[in-house]
């Protein structure tokens, strides 16, 4: 087992010493944005990690990161504004996903740019509101500039959680990579768990209105 978890940290400092971490980075930002698959942020904090080792630049890493993601979430809405119908149709094949469209779409044209820098913290519903951005006609200057600033705060808060598990833990890079997941994660937790209470708050209210 140690001989096991010592050729892993040897991996993840190769990692994070290599000059193609930031491409990488790059493209799964990129990728992540249209289909969430590939745990971008999981790679965000192994490269804040090693710029708190002195292996790469923190502000690249998070120009980078959202450079890819804006590249990705533009993608994402030409595909919505290419399908309108086809998009509706596959929509309609799940209700709980209808219902987030609908919601969504209503929202993008009361407060856009609220939801567009929000709702990446809301699991699942990053590529519904990309798609959903498109489909509608919304207003595309609009979309990237409240893109780029969410996937800006986004990425910094997560590269600044890998710097700052890197910068504790510097001798032991695995470590420093299971504190920054794990506060990443507990503050994801509370913040999901918060806005489902104030949800059923506001639901229980408007019912007994």
């Amino acid at each position: 087992m140690t001989e096991l978890m010592d050729a892993a940290r040897e991996l993840l400092s190769i990692a994070m010493a290599s000059h193609w971490l930031l491409l990488i980075l790059f493209l799964a930002a990129a990728i992540d944005a249209v289909f969430p698959v590939i745990p971008s942020e999981g790679l965000v904090v192994t490269a804040g990690m090693a710029a708190a080792a002195g292996h790469q630049n923190l502000l690249l890493v998070i120009v980078l990161a959202m450079a890819g993601s804006v590249i990705g979430e533009c993608v994402c809405y030409f595909m919505g504004r290419g399908s309108g119908p086809a998009l509706r149709r596959w929509m309609r094949r799940r209700e709980a996903r209808q219902a987030m469209y609908d919601k969504v779409s209503k929202a993008l044209h009361t407060r856009g740019g609220l939801i567009l820098m929000t709702v990446r913290y809301i699991p699942g519903a990053r590529m519904v509101a990309t798609l959903t951005a498109g489909a509608t006609a919304y207003s595309f200057r609009k979309f990237v500039l409240f893109t780029a600033a969410g996937v800006t705060v986004a990425y910094t808060y997560v590269a600044l959680l890998g710097y700052l598990g890197g910068d504790a833990f510097a001798h032991d890079s695995l470590k420093a990579l299971a504190f920054s997941l794990g506060l990443a994660f507990t503050i994801g937790l509370v913040l999901e768990t918060t806005r489902r209470v104030v949800g059923r708050r506001k639901a229980a209210k408007v019912a007994a209105e």
